[in-house]
C-alpha cells in the first residue's frame, strides 16, 4: 500500500494519527508531516519491509531505547514505532527539524538565494555546530556513515545544524546500510555498505569532504584538471590543492574557475587539516584529522576572521594578498 495525505497510521496503543503532506522521498521510504503535530513519520517502502522487516524492527527498538541519551542533541531520532491498522510495522515517528539542507549552501549560485546574508563567520559557526553534534554521537558509539549535504539542515537564524535520516546510523551491531561512494573513504570502496563497520576515522573522512564542499561551494576535494570522476580521483589520492600540486592549467591541477581564490582565503590550519586528511589520510585512516582537531582549527579560523586577518566574505573573487 502507498500512503498519502489523509491516510491514518497508528502508534503502539492503536491511537490513530493522520498523515499530512509528503515532504521527502528516498530509496528507503517516504517522510510525511503529521497533522496537528510537531513530529514527522517515515514509512518504509513495502519492498524494503518485505526484505528486512525483522532487522529494521530490531534496530528501531534499539534506537527508541536510546532516545533519552539523544534528547539533548539536535538529531531527528526515532521516537516511537508506527503501524497500520492491523498492527503491521510501517516505520517510525521523529521530531521535525527546521532548517535548509546544506546542499543549498554548497552551491555558488543557490547560496545567495537561500542564505543571502551569510558571512564566513556564520559558515564556520555552522561547521563547529556540526563537529560538536557528531562528537556527541561518537561518545555514544553512534556513527553516521552516510554523511552528505542533503541529510544535514542549517538554521540561518542560529547557524546551528540539525541531522536527519538518523535511522540509517550505525548503532551497536546494526551497520549503516547506505552511503555515497564520493563521500566514502577508500577502505570502504567496493564493499556492500550493509556489511561495513564505520569508525571515527571513516566519519571524519566524510565530514572533511563535506566541510570542504561548504567552503568551496560544492567543489569535491578530489576534482582536478584531466582527472576522472571524484570517486576515481579519490581512489588514486589525487588531491590537487596545497604544496606539490600540478602547475595551474596542467593535468592534475586545481580546476579552472574561482576555486584557487576560495582555497587561498582558508586559514593555514584549515588547509593543513584538508591536506592531512585527503593526502596521507586517503589511504591511512589514522592520519586523518580528528574531530578535536577540526574544532580547534575552525575555532582558530573564526578568531582570525574576527581579528581581520582573513576575509569575512564567503565567496571572494580574488586570491588572498600575500602581504596580509
Amino acid at each position: 500500500m502507498t500512503y498519502s495525505k489523509g491516510d491514518v497510521v497508528y502508534d503502539y496503543n492503536s491511537k490513530p494519527k493522520v498523515l499530512g503532506e509528503i515532504i521527502g522521498s528516498g530509496g528507503q521510504g517516504n517522510v510525511y508531516e503529521l497533522e496537528g503535530s510537531s513530529f514527522l513519520v517515515k514509512i518504509f517502502h513495502s519492498e524494503r519491509l518485505k526484505e528486512e522487516e525483522e532487522n529494521l524492527v530490531k534496530k528501531l527498538e534499539t534506537q527508541i531505547k536510546m532516545k533519552g541519551s539523544i534528547k539533548q542533541t539536535n538529531v531527528s531520532w526515532p521516537q516511537v514505532a508506527v503501524y497500520s491498522q492491523d498492527k503491521s510495522y510501517l516505520g517510525y515517528a521523529m521530531k521535525k527539524m527546521c532548517g535548509i539542507p546544506l546542499k543549498y549552501l554548497a552551491h555558488p549560485k543557490l547560496y545567495e538565494k537561500k542564505f543571502p546574508d551569510i558571512t564566513r563567520e556564520n559558515m564556520i559557526i555552522l561547521m563547529i555546530s556540526l563537529v560538536d553534534t557528531i562528537s556527541k554521537l561518537h561518545e555514544l558509539d553512534i556513527y553516521l556513515g552516510d554523511i552528505n549535504l542533503e541529510n544535514i539542515l542549517c538554521n540561518p537564524k542560529t547557524w546551528k545544524i540539525s541531522l536527519i535520516d538518523a535511522d540509517s546510523y550505525q548503532i551497536h551491531d546494526y551497520p549503516c546500510p547506505v552511503g555515497r561512494p564520493e563521500m566514502t573513504p577508500l577502505e570502504h570502496h567496493g564493499k556492500d555498505f550493509k556489511y561495513i563497520i564505520r569508525t571515527k576515522e571513516s566519519d571524519c573522512f566524510s565530514l572533511a569532504i563535506l566541510i570542504f564542499q561548504c567552503f568551496m561551494f560544492g567543489r569535491h576535494p578530489y576534482d582536478n584538471i584531466g582527472g576522472g570522476n571524484p570517486v576515481e580521483n579519490l581512489e588514486n589520492g589525487r588531491f590537487p590543492y596545497g604544496p606539490g600540486g600540478s602547475a595551474p592549467g596542467r593535468d592534475g591541477a586545481v580546476p579552472q574557475g574561482n576555486w584557487y581564490n576560495l582555497w587561498s582565503h582558508l586559514s593555514f590550519n584549515i588547509k593543513g587539516l584538508f591536506m592531512q586528511t585527503f593526502k596521507e589520510g586517503a589511504s591511512n585512516p589514522e592520519s586523518r584529522a580528528s574531530l578535536d582537531e577540526w574544532r580547534r582549527g575552525l575555532q582558530q579560523y573564526l578568531s582570525n576572521i574576527k581579528s581581520d586577518y582573513f576575509t569575512n566574505e564567503v565567496y571572494p573573487k580574488f586570491p588572498k594578498p600575500r602581504e596580509e
